[in-house]
């Protein structure tokens, strides 16, 4: 009897943890990656196969516009710039914004075409461009992609349609760290992916844009579609909501649909009603009052030297801790970094540096002297 109790235990035990495991995640059938995160703390969410390395068609083009902006922002270039259409733009297949060869169209155009319409013959114009060619455009992206540590991307065109049957390659955890890097590095492609459309006025023609929930999603603002016969229907979605700039990958769904339900299963499901946006480090709130040995200041209150937010479900511990350096070069001005701030919470380890906003001096009978008649006074009229 008692072997039968202790058999029936461990097998609760065994399947409690997968049923908790099934609430928290979407249908993963019919998909290759998923990944949910809050892009302003970093704090991933959910991820199913994040790291494996895929094929991602048209999301490509969020390291076209990135890489293009780079050369704006250097000066090198501008979206002013008149783009002269050649014929290598104007014959590629795929999604388009119906260039023509000899059109002109600005920097800043075409720009918002890679986003919107998703147009491959717009990508090659722009790195036609801005590099000379589309070859020495890639040679950049694959730079990029090295500066900041992609380690699972490789590019092969501008666009994400495929080179001679190769395809471009990225991981969801690429994709996150590209995307977000990109957000936060021009902010402004925002106002772009939330356009329901691209009008071009000379033409007569609009461009519906092609992400599928945009509009259907309350503060849906962004970002990039994909597709390709090996890469399937891919979504990069952003939302700015409730205080909480979430993005969510769906790479790989097998038909449109999938990619639509999930991307909104992502971004409004229970996976993401789980989780509030909570302030865990206010710089203007000390953290505590702690003893440096030599500094004649004997106690000192210790700030965080910038808020801090995360993602959190209620049920983890945050852990905060301070670590004030050893060695200070005294004097120390108010708000220079005296060590760090430590902050832990459901497996994740984040820093920011730790300050005090007071002069700190080495210990010595005269600095300790002034700072006790300095901390007399101040409690005299403060009292």
């Amino acid at each position: 009897m008692r072997k039968n109790i202790i058999a029936s235990l461990l097998c609760v035990f065994l399947i409690l943890p997968n049923s908790i495991y099934a609430m928290s995640r979407i249908d993963q059938n019919g998909i290759d990656a998923a990944i949910l995160a809050e892009y302003e703390t970093g704090d991933i969410l959910y991820s199913y196969n994040g790291d494996a390395k895929i094929e991602v068609a048209s999301i490509t083009k969020i390291m076209t516009y990135l890489v293009a902006m780079d050369e704006i922002s250097q000066g090198h270039k501008s979206l002013d710039d008149e783009v002269i259409i050649s014929e290598k733009a104007s014959k590629r297949g795929g999604s388009s914004f119906k260039l023509k060869q000899g059109q002109v169209y600005s920097l800043g155009k075409l720009l918002e075409s890679a986003l919107i319409a998703s147009a491959n013959d717009g990508c090659i114009a722009i790195a036609q461009h801005v590099s000379g060619s589309e070859e020495a455009f890639i040679r950049l992206m694959n730079k990029k992609a090295q500066e900041l540590e992609l380690e699972k991307s490789f590019f092969v065109s501008v666009s994400g349609y495929p080179e001679e049957g190769i395809h471009n390659t990225m991981s969801a955890n690429d994709i996150l760290k590209l995307a977000k890097f990109t957000i936060d590095t021009y902010p402004e492609v925002l106002d772009i992916t939330s356009k329901k459309s691209l009008v071009d006025e000379e033409r007569g023609l609009e461009f519906i844009n092609t992400n599928p929930i945009l509009g259907e999603v309350s503060g849906v603002n962004g970002f990039k579609t994909g597709y390709a016969d090996v890469a399937g229907y891919c979504l990069v979605s952003t939302q700015d909501k409730d205080n909480r700039k979430l993005i969510s990958i769906l790479m790989g769904a097998q038909t449109p649909q999938i990619r639509k339900e999930r991307s909104i299963e992502l971004l409004e499901g229970k996976i993401s009603k789980k989780f509030k946006k909570d302030q865990v480090l206010d710089k203007e709130s000390a953290i505590k009052t702690v003893s440096i040995e030599d500094s004649a200041n004997k106690r000192v209150q210790v700030y965080p030297n910038e808020d801090m937010y995360a993602m959190l479900s209620g049920e983890e511990h945050v852990d905060i801790s301070t670590n004030v350096y050893n060695f200070l070069d005294y004097p120390v001005e108010p708000g220079e970094t005296i060590g760090e701030v430590i902050v832990k919470y459901d497996g994740k380890v984040k820093k920011v540096d730790l300050i005090a906003k007071e002069e700190l001096k080495e210990s010595g009978i005269i600095n300790m002297a002034i700072l006790t008649v300095r901390s007399f006074i101040a409690s005299f009229f403060n009292s």
